[in-house]
């Protein structure tokens, strides 16, 4: 194989995936758990974690309740919780 020159090309993150990383990666800490050497029923768990808390996040910025972001695994929500702000 002959000396090839390989450009590549990198992306700059967005801003949400960005806030989305901060609040992954906290989610991990409050939790001690190492998100790349995690068992997948782990990271499992972390995401969901970490994409119910940007949902409610990105709901509190727009001013929106609770009952605009789906419920944390499909568990039922209170009446009450529901119409409290994000």
């Amino acid at each position: 194989m002959k000396d090839q020159e390989i450009e590549l090309q990198v992306a700059p993150m967005s801003n949400d995936t960005m806030e989305y990383l901060n609040v992954l990666f906290g989610v991990c800490k409050r939790f001690k758990t190492d998100y790349y050497h995690a068992t997948p029923k782990q990271r499992e768990f972390i995401d969901a974690v970490a994409t119910h808390e940007y949902q409610l996040m990105k709901a509190h910025e727009k001013g929106l309740s609770r009952a605009s972001v789906p419920p944390f695994m499909g568990m039922k929500r209170s009446e009450r919780s529901n119409n409290m702000p994000a």
